[in-house]
């Protein structure tokens, strides 16, 4: 029986098709490497798969797809996805991709195309998902969202937690996945604190 410190991970010995496969177009088409990144999100695209990105709906799909380990935009898994497959179809990313051991990558589409990160663990796999949104329209999307509209559809949350000035509402879909909902905890007065970005996170993969 081969040693479990020397065995190649199952998914180092994947084909490219079948990584391809991994990760698929949802709210952000994946491009073939980084020069095309811009040109296959196109705004129209992202434009028309926002229109129902709103209100209660859009909450209530984004917990469904958390009790997969999904967010939107992604058919990427959170503790199954490898960061090569991401890596096959978007390149290299625009911040993060030369760390070691547990770290974080970011993709910014930038022109409304939306922005994506990525919690890689040492074995390469991602481990937390993250949907940015995009800022160019914040009436649709995870930029429309506010900590109030996530109470009024999914509850108050069991856990709310603090990362410097940000409030994190932290939900649990499922045994396996955290969902949670970021955004700052204060605002200037008259303004509502809308959500910056939403997580997908698997605890087991980030422990391995």
């Amino acid at each position: 029986m081969k040693n479990a410190a020397t065995t190649t991970p199952v998914w180092k010995t994947w084909g490219k098709l079948a990584l391809a496969g991994l990760i698929t177009a949802g709210a952000v088409t994946f491009a073939a490497g980084p020069q095309a990144n811009a040109a296959q999100a196109t705004s129209a695209s992202i434009a028309s798969s926002l229109k129902a990105e709103t209100g209660s709906v859009y909450i209530k799909s984004i917990y469904d797809l958390a009790k997969k380990g999904q967010i939107p935009g992604l058919q990427a898994i959170a503790g199954k996805t490898p960061i090569s497959a991401v890596h096959y179809k978007w390149g290299t990313p625009d911040t993060g991709g030369s760390q070691k051991g547990n770290h974080y990558e970011f993709y910014n589409f930038g022109m409304g195309r939306g922005a994506f990160g990525f919690g890689v663990n040492k074995a390469g796999v991602i481990y937390d998902l993250r949907n940015f949104g995009q800022s160019v329209d914040q009436t649709v999307g995870i930029k429309s969202l506010t900590f109030a509209s996530v109470i009024k559809t999914l509850g108050m949350p069991k856990e709310v937690r603090w990362n410097g000035t940000d409030k994190i509402y932290v939900y649990h879909p499922s045994a396996a996945y955290e969902l949670k909902f970021v955004g700052p905890g204060t605002v200037v007065k008259g303004k509502i604190a809308h959500i910056d970005h939403i997580n997908v996170y698997s605890a087991k993969a980030a422990a391995k």
